[in-house]
């Protein structure tokens, strides 16, 4: 019942007459049937979960699944809602995806089939993280908007209030990290919700955090990096750039790497501070790059992917989509997928951009591609999600 005392909170807060009072106690009723994320069975983990944005606390993008061209739609999944940037992640054999809508879904990722559907009321713009038996997922609420979902009984473990959570929370070591709408960056424990420490931003977080060593990083709407003590909060060091940071923050061999709105894409010595490079891209950059062990690709709001070297920051390739770019490219051996406004998802080859694969769909794609196990996972703005093998 958990959520429900939330919900309830949130009506009565609101209610200004008995008749409203009597409208909000009769949703309470019609909805308490769907406020629940109880799986079948105990949530199993194997070595192939994708437990968050990025798979990992670095946030890479990287797979080492192998692909095969063309690829066909295995299964399709209605949402009966549109979907924010943030991507699918997976658990066992359970595929977690939020809506903008304010739902949260749980599919058996093998059949396309629905386990298990639960209302949040607000809008889940980023992706959920899974720590144990815990799902956590940030939403859009004024109110309680970081909830730990327990997915034994399907209850809310624990919540709190970030002043909204429009970033994807990352799980290491079993820490919870999450930038609030606040401008606060949080670290909890992550099974209880408990603090242990906060930082003040001083403005909105809605850039994704992500980890190396022992430290965090976060990046404000202001444009200011912050490099964080991962155990205590301590700050490292910080930096400005010239615009809004949010797109998603990488690591990568002792780099973090910054895009900026600035139209410049940044990469520090992580532990330092210092500005390694500073890359111009030439338009705004809104999601994450992603990086292997050579090249960092970057997306852009002009349409195109580009890859630069890591060793002197020359463009190596540049992939020119027909709209904007608003998604991070996941990058395997084999290929990159990436998906644009011009309602294709395309597989690039990674080392010369050529396209080797593509299919058209009849909305758009806001949303981060997932790969799996030799499988792309796509949430398209027709409110359906799609896995191609």
């Amino acid at each position: 019942m958990g959520f429900l005392v939330i919900m309830q909170k949130n009506i009565f807060r609101s209610m200004r007459s008995p008749g409203l009072l009597f409208i909000g106690m009769l949703a309470i009723l019609l909805c308490g049937c769907a406020s629940t994320l109880k799986l079948r069975a105990p949530l199993n983990h194997l070595s192939t979960d994708v437990p968050m944005f990025g798979k990992i606390p670095s946030r890479m993008f990287l797979d080492s699944s192998l692909f095969t061209f063309p690829l066909s739609v295995a299964w399709q999944y209605d949402a009966s809602a549109g979907f924010g940037n943030g991507s699918p992640i997976v658990a066992g054999n359970i595929l977690f995806m939020g809506t903008m809508q304010g739902e949260l879904h749980a599919v058996d990722i093998e059949t396309g089939k629905k386990i298990s559907y639960m209302k949040t009321y607000s809008p889940v713009s980023s992706s959920p993280v899974i720590f144990n038996k815990y799902l956590i997922v940030g939403t859009e609420s004024n109110n309680e908007n970081l909830l730990c979902i327990d997915t034994d009984d399907g209850e809310i473990r624990w919540s709190k209030n970030l002043g909204g959570v429009a970033s994807s929370p990352m799980v290491e070591d079993s820490l919870l990290f999450a930038g609030g709408l606040d401008g606060k960056f949080y670290c909890l424990e992550a099974a209880y919700g408990t603090k242990k420490w906060i930082f003040d931003a001083e403005n909105p977080i809605r850039s994704s955090p992500c980890a190396w060593g022992d430290l965090v990083f976060c990046a404000n709407t202001r444009g200011t990096v912050f490099a964080l003590e991962k155990n205590t909060g301590v700050l490292r060091w910080k930096f400005g750039t010239n615009n809004a940071v949010f797109a998603g923050l990488t690591a990568s061999q002792g780099r973090l790497f910054v895009a900026s709105r600035d139209s410049n894409l940044y990469i520090f010595d992580a532990v330092t501070g210092a500005v390694d490079k500073k890359i111009p891209v030439g338009n705004k950059i809104m999601s994450a790059p992603a990086v292997d062990e050579n090249n960092v690709f970057v997306p852009s709001l002009d349409g195109s992917l580009l890859a630069f070297s890591l060793s002197d920051g020359t463009l190596r390739w540049k992939f020119q989509s027909k709209s904007a770019i608003n998604t991070t490219p996941i990058v395997t051996p084999t290929a990159i997928f990436v998906a644009s406004l011009d309602q294709r998802l395309y597989a690039v080859s990674p080392f010369d951009g050529t396209v080797l694969w593509y299919h058209d769909f009849e909305s758009r794609i806001k949303t981060t591609p997932l790969v799996w196990k030799n499988s792309v996972i796509i949430a398209a703005e027709d409110k359906t999600i799609y896995l191609f093998r």
